[in-house]
């Protein structure tokens, strides 16, 4: 294996591990208590839909936060099987290479720069 095919799966392994204890992170410092737990209040029962909103809106960013996590996990999941294919660093759309800065940027990329922008762009219309 090469100098750059080595450092390159080490930074996908790393990436990888750092995703795994952000993810444990939130799952123990958000998902570890109940609602109740929450709240200063006594008891979730007849309360005001306002007065629980709070606690409802957190559970929706912590559950965001968990699928950004999750989606960069299989992205770097997939960026090893191009890897273990030898396409590791070839763009999967246009099949030119992926410049060596943007790998050491974001050593999970699997698109060039102008397909990551012609897809954001496709999404965002």
């Amino acid at each position: 294996m090469t100098d750059t095919k080595r450092d390159a799966e080490e930074r996908l392994l790393q990436k990888a591990e750092e995703l795994e204890r952000v993810r444990q992170f939130v799952d123990e410092t958000s998902f570890g208590a109940d609602e109740r737990s929450l709240s200063t209040d006594l008891s979730i029962v007849d309360q005001h839909p306002a007065d629980s909103s709070d606690v409802l809106f957190q559970r929706e960013l912590q559950l965001t936060v968990l699928q950004i996590i999750d989606q960069e996990a299989q992205q770097v999941q997939e960026a090893l099987d191009r890897q273990e294919q030898g396409l590791y660093g070839i763009c999967e759309d246009c099949g030119n290479d992926i410049p060596s800065e943007r790998l050491e940027a974001r050593p999970n990329a699997t698109l060039c720069i102008d397909c990551q922008r012609t897809r954001e762009e496709r999404r965002a219309a």
